[in-house]
């Protein structure tokens, strides 16, 4: 029966809010007016969105035969958008904003307190943000009061993406580019020494075992003593050191082929480190807003409006508990 006494119904909930009603109305009605005005107050804000997708690869690849992952005209998937991420979110580019559009004077923080940097961090992080939309693409959001600085500050911020990867990218590439550089100049060096020596050889009247046969048939053939003499020297200093120029020959084909191949990395590696490809596809560049974002006025005097009535009938709804209570404490 006290269970049934205590119940609270429908009707109950219909008489409490009529006893209340000009609390509650007029509660709602200060609300919706002070929130009304507050948000009059509230200053505006443009927003500007660049939507991007990151590319699969990070260099132009040289080779006939090119992956899904070397292929620069692929878009990139979650980890590549992890990393895009990442970079737009790095202190590399917040400082190349906040020194291109004096953020500091922008918005209003005061140079001379010493806290004066953790407020422009906050103020960076409210206005400027970044987010995977649910088709994996990156979104760069600019809200600011004026339209032209949002979408100029998001542009800008897309235009930093390439140059940022690229300068983290030729860091690691530029040491790379100068141990193959030093790799193929010693190459270079060895070859034309063994040409050099070749030569040397040469000019002593040295040949290849395949012209050693002609030198036999020049000696049969010789007219003059002077020329069998000569053809003798020669025949002689290719029986000495044939076979070194043989050995020197074999030698200089292997470094042709090492430095073929090895020119040939090189110049990915002289790429990598100097080149400054695109790493991204630009689905939406950024546009001049044309209405406001924040805020929403409406919104702000629905919410209000509703939180102080509910508030009240919570508050109220206890009062008379209490007084219930206390009431039945005295019986």
């Amino acid at each position: 029966m006290e269970n049934q006494k205590d119940a609270f119904t429908a009707n109950d909930i219909l008489d409490f809010l009529w006893k209340y009603k000009v609390i509650f109305i007029s509660l709602g009605l200060a609300a919706a007016v002070i929130s009304s005005i507050v948000s009059l107050l509230m200053e505006e804000k443009f927003k500007s969105t660049v939507v991007l997708y990151p590319t699969m690869s990070s260099s132009i690849i040289y080779s006939d035969q090119l992956t899904n992952e070397q292929d620069p005209t692929a878009f990139g998937e979650k980890d590549a958008t992890e990393q895009m991420l990442q970079i737009l979110e790095s202190s590399y580019i917040r400082e190349k904003v906040v020194s291109k559009f004096d953020l500091m004077t922008h918005y209003e923080i005061d140079t001379s307190s010493e806290l004066k940097l953790y407020y422009l961090n906050e103020s960076y992080k409210d206005f400027i943000s970044f987010d995977r939309n649910n088709k994996g693409a990156v979104m760069i959001n600019v809200l600011d009061r004026s339209p032209d600085t949002a979408m100029y500050i998001a542009a800008y911020i897309s235009e930093l993406y390439d140059s940022a990867r690229n300068a983290i990218i030729h860091e690691k590439a530029l040491i790379d580019f100068e141990i193959k550089k030093a790799k193929l100049e010693k190459l270079f060096a060895e070859r034309q020494a063994v040409k050099d020596t070749m030569a040397k050889l040469t000019q002593l009247g040295v040949v290849t075992m395949d012209g050693y046969e002609g030198l036999v048939t020049q000696l049969i053939n010789a007219k003059t003593q002077e020329d069998k003499e000569a053809t003798k020297k020669k025949l002689e200093m290719t029986e000495l050191y044939g076979s070194e120029l043989k050995s020197y020959e074999i030698t200089l084909d292997f470094l042709e082929d090492r430095i073929a191949t090895m020119s040939s990395v090189y110049e990915q590696a002289e790429t990598n480190a100097f080149e400054s490809p695109s790493h991204k596809f630009t689905i939406e560049p950024a546009s001049l807003p044309v209405r406001k974002a924040y805020p929403v006025r409406w919104l702000i005097v629905v919410v209000s409006t509703f939180s102080t009535v509910f508030l009240a009938i919570v508050l109220l709804l206890f009062w008379e508990k209490a007084k219930e209570l206390q009431a039945r404490s005295k019986k």
